[in-house]
């Protein structure tokens, strides 16, 4: 519009529009502002309650434990229910190294004729500074508390790596620290006897969690620390070398690691064990368990090499169905997420191989001490396998992943769901991760010809088993792929429709529901363990049994009595009424004390018998008896 004066009326008004349409867009968007502001600072405070309850699960879960287990623990040695394997002579052995005589061991039953040194059948240099534990006062209780704190102290590093790798569900952290106590491997690591290998656990996951944060000074501290627990310890540090390098890209330090480990471990059973043992005798007293693969680990080792094919005869035999039980029940506690990071259990091939190929079932049943090392790594996996469920999760809904390391590499130009579907089918072989490692190994002017020529070899040797595979795996892997297909077109609306910090409460939930059914099914198992009943006058009464041997004298003690009377110089495992000093040297122990109520039914006429007949042979005489307990003396004591 034009006014009298010629000027246009109209150019104010679409200003003065303008003007009004900009301050309502401006409070449109401080309101925007506000309301994301408030949003944030609402998720903010929701992070900080999730994250005081984590602590406050870590705390009390830990509390539990260590009332509840220690209670166990100390009520099934005074209940006489802890055995001379392993506490009786252990116990000794920390004894006899307080008291000047390093790893000292007369504790040894018929069907071991060894030295009498700890050193000819287990290298555990741990025990040295473990025997400061007995400077003040040498008591098995002690073994037994401290093993069950150290145990419950690892669910510290299972709660911190849980919260530097998963920031974003601080809640996943305690659950994370709760399955680690519940797992029925731990607790019957814990509830059977004391064992220097028990202290690996949580010493490799405070070195993982040392390496997380740059503490290498740490992280080499706690690794020669776990190594020196038992002998096949350092196999799994070695193996954490090749981590090392691959995850870490620190090709220097795992090579170190994996040289220093793997010798470390050929030095112990080469020629730690055979020098401390009697020349002719047994060179390793468990090979048994693994005869099928020849008569000796030398002889084992030769027909693998000359005979590969043999390899797949003998493996057959072992997949069986209590092997599947046990592998469930060890994945089963983290809800099977550590099989998302399978990499992560690579330190843990050596003792998962001890175990499944093993005749011997107690290796593979689940609970007992053989799982130290797996149980470190089951959880490590289960962490970053968590991880990279997320970040499956995010793209599957189309969002941008915090953090997609573990999943591919950022560079491809693979759609969303084909990258979830390389993933997925894990298409990187042995041979590419070989060429990644060799490379970054040469990077740093490190040769690894002749490894590389090694395994050429190997690979040519087992061309034409792979040739007759090739077309099999191809046809398997279309078919693999196709189902993976299938399966993200039905998720798809689930996914959608759950965001990643409701997922939280999902994947909580199904961690719990794993590790409460996982200790249900092996409930059984672990009940073995646990005292029969409390304190009473049965006790009592052998203690008055055990008052009147003197403590310098050399006993012959049951199975369940032996630890009880550990702490001397001399003991054997009745029936052994012997002991060496040497190896043409043999004693006759003083006194004989023997709990009939803890001998086998079919075994007690023959162990009745042959207390009688050192009575009538004159050797030994009838000091006392009291609930089913003989104590015999020997004549000339």
């Amino acid at each position: 519009m034009i006014g009298s004066d010629g000027r246009d009326e109209s150019v104010p008004t679409y200003r003065r529009g303008m003007k009004q349409l900009s301050q309502q867009e401006t409070r449109g968007m401080h309101i925007l502002h506000i309301i994301r502001d408030s949003r944030q600072v609402k998720a903010l405070q929701e992070r900080q309650g999730q994250l005081r309850l984590a602590w406050i699960l870590l705390i009390a879960s830990m509390l539990v434990y260590m009332i509840w287990m220690g209670t166990l623990t100390v009520l099934r040695y005074e209940t006489f229910t802890a055995t001379a394997f392993d506490l009786g002579n252990l116990d000794q052995v920390i004894w006899n190294t307080i008291h000047g005589r390093p790893f000292a061991l007369t504790n040894q039953g018929v069907d071991w004729y060894g030295p009498p040194t700890r050193l000819g059948f287990h290298v555990e240099p741990i025990l040295l500074p473990l025997s400061l534990l007995y400077l003040f006062h040498a008591d098995p209780r002690i073994l037994l508390i401290f093993q069950t704190i150290v145990l419950a102290l690892g669910a510290i590093p299972v709660f911190l790596l849980t919260r530097k790798h998963i920031p974003e569900w601080p809640l996943l952290a305690g659950v994370m620290s709760m399955a680690y106590l519940c797992m029925p491997a731990l607790m019957g690591l814990n509830l059977f006897d004391f064992h220097p290998l028990s202290l690996a656990t949580p010493l490799l996951l405070c070195a993982v969690l040392a390496l997380d944060n740059r503490r290498y000074g740490w992280f080499l501290l706690c690794c020669v620390l776990a190594a020196c627990c038992k002998e096949e310890v350092p196999l799994a540090v070695a193996m954490l070398g090749v981590l090392v390098i691959w995850k870490y890209r620190m090709p220097r330090l795992g090579v170190l690691m994996f040289i220093v480990g793997a010798f470390w471990t050929l030095f112990a059973f080469a020629v730690i064990m055979p020098h401390f043992n009697y020349p002719g005798a047994l060179k390793n007293n468990y090979w048994y368990r693994y005869v099928a693969f020849g008569s000796s680990p030398g002889a084992a080792v030769v027909n693998i090499l000359l005979h590969p094919w043999l390899l797949f005869a003998l493996l057959a035999l072992f997949v069986t169905l209590d092997r599947f039980y046990y592998l469930l029940g060890i994945f089963r506690s983290t809800g099977f997420l550590a099989l998302l990071a399978p990499e992560w259990l690579l330190p843990a091939l050596p003792s998962f191989a001890i175990n499944l190929l093993s005749s011997d079932a107690l290796l593979y049943s689940g609970v007992y001490h053989y799982n130290a090392i797996i149980i470190s790594f089951v959880m490590i996996a289960a962490i970053h396998g968590t991880r990279r469920f997320i970040r499956l999760w995010q793209r599957l809904r189309g969002e941008e992943p915090t953090d997609s390391r573990l999943i591919v590499n950022e560079q491809s130009s693979h759609p969303v769901k084909n990258r979830v579907m390389l993933w997925l089918t894990y298409e990187y072989t042995l041979r590419d991760m070989y060429l990644a490692m060799v490379t970054r190994l040469e990077s740093q002017h490190i040769s690894f010809a002749p490894v590389g020529a090694t395994v050429t070899r190997t690979t040519q040797a087992f061309t034409p088993v792979v040739r007759v595979l090739s077309p099999r795996v191809s046809t398997t892997k279309r078919i693999y792929k196709g189902q993976q297909e299938n399966l993200l077109e039905h998720i798809e609306p689930f996914t959608s429709a759950t965001s990643v910090a409701r997922l939280q409460w999902f994947v909580c939930l199904w961690i719990v529901g794993m590790f409460l059914l996982n200790w249900i099914v092996l409930l059984p198992e672990v009940n073995v363990f646990l005292p029969t009943h409390p304190l009473g006058s049965r006790e009592q009464h052998i203690q008055h049994l055990l008052n009147m041997i003197p403590p310098d004298a050399s006993v012959s003690a049951s199975q369940n009595i032996n630890p009880h009377v550990s702490e001397r110089q001399y003991i054997t495992v009745f029936p052994a009424i012997t002991y060496s000093t040497s190896k043409n040297n043999s004693n006759t122990v003083q006194y004989i004390i023997v709990d009939m109520q803890d001998i086998f039914p079919e075994d007690q006429v023959d162990v009745t018998n042959e207390l009688n007949q050192l009575v009538k042979s004159g050797q030994f005489r009838n000091l006392a008896r009291a609930e089913g307990v003989i104590l015999l003396v020997r004549n000339d004591t």
